[in-house]
């Protein structure tokens, strides 16, 4: 039984059959195969099956199981519900705040997953050959799936361009807003240790070493000490590297995981009920922009962040 599915949105006067608007939108799939799926009934327009020649009109919502067959390797352009707020746009960027719990790019394995690079070719369909990779359209940095914040998305190749060697040079400045397990003493720190890859864990990072030039990649992050609460932290990070993973290994290193984090800490029965994700928001970003001139965006907490240091304040634990 097919309980998860998702959708696309018809947004304007197709009149065009299905199987040839999916054919379009799943250029890997033969229209043979785009068929097959619609008479099986796994391919449904407003949850009704129809014929491969249904005419597709305005508003009308073509769904499809999240198992659907992994045979499609363009990223296909799926509307997000809420959509994330824009902060800023002109041009050649848009400025968002990304909501928790959503990916920022997919892999081929999660291709028919709702992702901000699937919404922003839904939005605008000009900047799906823009960038390095057919998966990350305008993508020049990613956050986390379940961190929200403020992310840059750029619309053209050569804004996309300036922004990779903005980063590359270290020129964008970050600020974390971060929820961690633990009292911490100090009011401010340096963590230097080097980043690698877990050997026998893929997706997990280790830290490696503390010394120039030794194993894995320099990493390099400032926090400062923002309020403390019973048995938490707030804290205020500026990763001056842009390492995978780096706050929430680098933060565990030094004993104070990120509340919430269950790749990197440890989670308590109660934690489980009301932590929903790792306590990371993107908070602030600024960089150089037209004429010399300094841009800065902050993104609004979310509810989940927000709800938890509201408790925390008032009661001084969860």
């Amino acid at each position: 039984m097919v309980r998860s599915r998702n959708t696309i949105l018809v947004n304007k006067e197709e009149n065009i059959r299905l199987d040839k608007f999916l054919k379009r939108v799943l250029s890997s799939f033969s229209r043979n195969k785009i068929e097959e799926y619609i008479k099986k009934g796994l391919i449904l327009v407003n949850n009704k099956e129809v014929k491969p020649s249904y005419l597709l009109k305005i508003n009308d919502i073509i769904s499809y199981p999240v198992e659907f067959p992994r045979e499609i390797n363009d990223l296909i352009p799926l509307n997000l519900n809420p959509e994330p707020l824009v902060l800023y746009e002109d041009d050649n960027i848009i400025v968002i705040n990304k909501p928790p719990h959503i990916l920022v790019h997919p892999t081929k394995n999660s291709i028919l997953t709702p992702s901000i690079a699937s919404w922003l070719i839904y939005k605008y369909p000009e900047v799906k050959n823009v960038g390095d990779d057919p998966l990350r359209p305008g993508i020049v940095h990613r956050l986390d799936k379940d961190t929200s914040g403020v992310l840059i998305l750029t619309k053209n190749q050569k804004t996309f361009e300036n922004f990779k060697n903005l980063f590359a040079q270290r020129k964008i400045e970050k600020v974390y807003l971060v929820l961690v397990k633990g009292q911490l003493k100090q009011k401010e720190g340096i963590i230097s240790y080097n980043i690698g890859e877990a050997k026998d864990y893929p997706k997990r990072k280790i830290i490696l070493s503390s010394q120039k030039n030794a194993a894995g990649k320099e990493a390099l992050t400032v926090f400062r000490v923002l309020n403390t609460f019973n048995n938490y932290t707030l804290l205020e990070v500026m990763p001056k590297t842009g390492r995978t993973h780096q706050i929430r290994v680098h933060l565990a290193s030094i004993g104070f995981p990120v509340l919430g984090d269950r790749l990197y800490g440890k989670i308590t029965s109660q934690e489980k009920e009301l932590i929903p994700r790792q306590m990371i928001h993107a908070f602030k970003i600024s960089f150089p922009y037209d004429n010399n001139q300094t841009l800065s965006f902050e993104a609004p907490l979310p509810n989940d962040f927000q709800n938890i240091l509201n408790q925390l304040t008032k009661e001084g634990t969860l």
